[in-house]
């Protein structure tokens, strides 16, 4: 890690600069692509979960368990969280809440905030399957390809997420 990096890291504490996150980012999409010829994206992992549940819409292809390899690096990022979490300076707690622009949107009840989460991630799943790809395939893997479908993708759902954040919040009469 360079000097820059190192020093960054050094004023932010334990928490790293969103820079050196997205050149990470970057670098390892980069290696994964010209290692394994495949491009990185997590949402066919989410439709080759529900695939191997049985729901038809999700199935592509009948793969044994070792070739669904977007399921192995799905499970590992939470498995990385909790490994850097247990590592890091502060420990590891639960933490539920997502900021007071969110609590003031969401059910106060878990359960009640955990369903509208679940169908929210739900609609997320079904609009990524239809896309061809999630938010961060698209703006992430499919923008650093050139690819002009993933431009328009993206386009679309920074748009729509904006269109949908402000037009919630409007109707809840929460202030931005």
């Amino acid at each position: 890690m360079g000097d820059a990096a190192a020093g960054a890291l050094q004023a932010a504490g334990d928490v790293w600069p969103g820079w050196l996150g997205g050149v990470a980012i970057g670098v390892f999409t980069t290696l994964f692509l010209w290692a394994t010829g495949r491009v990185l994206g997590l949402s066919s992992a989410y439709g080759e979960a529900c695939g191997a549940l049985g729901v038809g819409y999700f199935r592509r292809t009948d793969q044994g368990f070792g070739q669904r390899w977007r399921l192995w690096f799905a499970a590992g990022l939470p498995l990385g969280g909790a490994v850097a979490a247990l590592l890091g300076a502060e420990g590891w707690s639960v933490q539920t809440s997502m900021g007071t622009l969110y609590e003031s949107m969401l059910p106060a009840q878990d359960a009640a905030r955990a369903a509208v989460l679940a169908l929210g991630g739900a609609c997320i799943g079904v609009g990524a399957r239809m896309a061809g790809g999630c938010q961060s395939g698209h703006s992430i893997a499919g923008l650093a390809l050139l690819n002009p479908p993933s431009l328009v993708a993206s386009i679309g759902f920074f748009v729509g997420g904006i269109v949908m954040v402000q037009g919630l919040f409007a109707l809840s009469g929460a202030t931005l």
